[in-house]
């Protein structure tokens, strides 16, 4: 069986390298649609050497926005694009996102998404609640939506660190520390959590750790934290041997988006063993709940402040979440994954 995962977006997540490695280890070929054509790239990529599976991760990919004029073009050919590519390959799609990041509100874009969820022989989801949200919202029969894990993706980071040694290393001073970290996106709602910080000024460090998305929106975050005590930022990417003292270093994390799908961030700080904060309205990640490790508020009223002492007073455990990283390994995920595959080649 020979598989294509596309988009080739191995250098943002680990995601897709991590499960393509696993597979491998079952004798199953992964390759990446690394390249692009004009016009219709799926169709002629796939043309000149079809796979069996084509499994399908982020299809915005291939309706990308790139302001040069040429945007409804790429939206308006989605679904032909796609018609075209899959008439000799099966394709699986993985439920990482309802709807694209910052662009749902964009002409096509659900039209698109639909589309491709519908043409799924498989479609994987990563909670039985995502499962029920991508029927319900693009009518697809449940017999084809499986639930799998995530994937575990703290094998790419080793194990913690002591804690002073990793605020030794970032030069962190002493006190508890939450953490936000990632890609800063307007839809991880960072501006909630500063403006709650600076009104309230608790007693703990408030650490902004990632990429901003633009220059523009960088500046709007820096603005917004200003002067403000106890919050810090760190605007860059953070490779794997930063982003391994930033968790060991922090007492919490927290994750306020504005609507998200499934959070690989969110489950790395779930099998990093550190306790997070994140809002009841994200009810499609489901983190092994109840758990001392997990803690939703209802709002950044008097509960937030609740659920962020709370979270404090658990401290990070790297081997209580033994059995969580179990439950995600990409052995597991890679071996549900096969069977979904199989199952679309019954079809």
């Amino acid at each position: 069986m020979e598989v294509v995962f596309a988009p080739d977006w191995r250098k943002g997540v680990p995601y897709q390298r991590l499960l393509a490695e696993a597979l491998g280890r079952m004798k199953i070929k992964v390759r990446f649609l690394s390249e692009y054509k004009r016009v219709m790239p799926l169709k002629r990529l796939l043309a000149s050497r079809p796979a069996d599976i084509l499994h399908l991760h982020w299809p915005e990919a291939y309706f990308a926005k790139k302001g040069d004029g040429l945007d409804w073009f790429r939206r308006m050919r989605f679904v032909w694009d796609l018609k075209g590519a899959t008439r000799r390959s099966r394709l699986v799609m993985t439920g990482h996102n309802l709807l694209p990041h910052n662009r749902a509100e964009e002409p096509y874009a659900d039209r698109n998404m639909r589309a491709a969820y519908q043409r799924a022989e498989v479609v994987f989801a990563h909670s039985p609640i995502a499962k029920d949200r991508l029927v319900e919202s693009f009518g697809l029969d449940p017999e084809r939506v499986r639930v799998i894990p995530h994937g575990d993706l703290s094998v790419t980071l080793k194990t913690p660190i002591p804690q002073d040694e990793a605020r030794a290393s970032l030069g962190l001073k002493t006190g508890k520390l939450a953490l936000i970290f990632g890609t800063i996106n307007p839809y991880k709602g960072q501006e909630e959590v500063i403006q709650w910080w600076r009104q309230m000024r608790p007693d703990v460090t408030l650490a902004i750790v990632g990429d901003p998305g633009s220059s523009e929106y960088q500046g709007q975050i820096a603005r917004l934290v200003g002067e403000t005590p106890r919050i810090i930022t760190r605007f860059s990417w953070v490779p794997d041997d930063q982003l391994r003292l930033w968790l060991s270093a922090a007492d919490v994390t927290i994750f306020n988006y504005l609507s998200i799908f499934t959070s690989g961030a969110a489950n790395l700080a779930r099998s990093w063993g550190l306790p997070q904060l994140l809002p009841t309205r994200l009810d499609t990640v489901v983190l092994d709940e109840p758990s001392p490790f997990v803690h939703r508020f209802r709002d950044f009223g008097d509960d937030f402040g609740h659920q962020l002492q709370t979270a404090l007073a658990t401290r990070p455990d790297y081997a209580a979440a033994a059995n969580w990283r179990a439950g995600c390994s990409w052995d597991r995920v890679a071996q549900l994954t096969l069977e979904g595959y199989q199952r679309a080649m019954e079809k």
